[in-house]
Parts: C-alpha cells; structure tokens; sequence
C-alpha cells in the first residue's frame, strides 16, 4: 500500500486523513508534528481537527544566521584546549553575502494549529530560503575544514 492509498483510504472512511513529519528535538525533548502539504491544506486540516485559532510566529533574518562557531558541536573532550571563535560567512562563501538583502525581513512563519491533545505544525517560508540554507551549509563544512586545516 502506498501513502497515497492509504490516505484515499483514510478519507474514504470519512476521516481526514493528516499527513505528518514527526520531528523530535533533543534539547527541548518536544516531539512536533509537521504537516506534509501545502498551506490550503494546513488549514483544511487544522480547521476539521476543531482548531479555532492557529498560532503564526514570525522569524525574522538576523545577522545571527551569518555567523558560526566551528567545532560548537563538538563534545567538551575534543575541545579541551581549544578555544571556539565566530566565523561571519559570508568571508567563507561570498555568495552568501547576496541575503544580506533580507536582513530585518521574515524568514518563515511557524503555525501551530492546536487540536485535541496535540499540535499541528506548519512552515511557510520565502522562496529563497531553500536555497540560503544549502548555502549556509556549504559555508559551515568549508568554515569546519578551514578549522581543521589550521590545527
């Protein structure tokens, strides 16, 4: 059976079927569960689970994002020794200064349709976000291989 099928199937029986992601983060040990669709359906959704208002929080682009802390990951073991400094980005991946443009403007919104004993999630996000997280990525591995260069 497919997730296709089985949805069609769900809805058959005259539910709504509610395609999720479940995400877990560790440090707040909160389990989200995203809803896989677009936002029309989102609020379909969040609409036939009895919600009757959907919390929106913006997050907005702020320098924060440009910056990165080699090695911030790793356990107090491997740091021992070492000190952790900021690396600003955009001196690692150039391309990346071009967001810059969108410092102060929202990012994504997060809605949470709250129903029953759970939470319904959604991310909106610009356009360009896809494409600027790939590029953050890019820039932290290379700003993560600098800093091993130098040890």
């Amino acid at each position: 059976m497919t997730k296709t099928e089985l949805l069609a199937l769900v809805q058959k029986a005259g539910m709504v079927a509610v395609p999720i992601i479940v995400e877990e983060d560790e440090d707040d040990y909160l389990t989200r569960n995203f809803f896989e669709g677009d936002l029309d359906q989102f609020l379909a959704t969040a609409k036939a689970i009895g919600t009757v208002a959907v919390f929106i929080e913006e997050i907005v682009l702020d320098d924060d994002f440009f910056l990165y802390t080699p090695g911030e990951n790793e356990s107090s073991d491997d740091l021992l020794g070492g000190e952790l400094f900021e690396v600003d980005l955009t001196t690692v991946s150039p391309d990346l200064a071009k967001y810059k443009k969108y410092l102060g403007q929202n990012y994504s919104f997060w809605l949470t349709a709250k129903g029953g004993v759970d939470d319904l999630w959604f991310i909106l996000e610009q356009d360009w976000v896809k494409e600027f997280q790939k590029e953050l990525e890019r820039a932290e591995a290379k700003a993560d291989l600098d800093e091993s260069d130098e040890e």
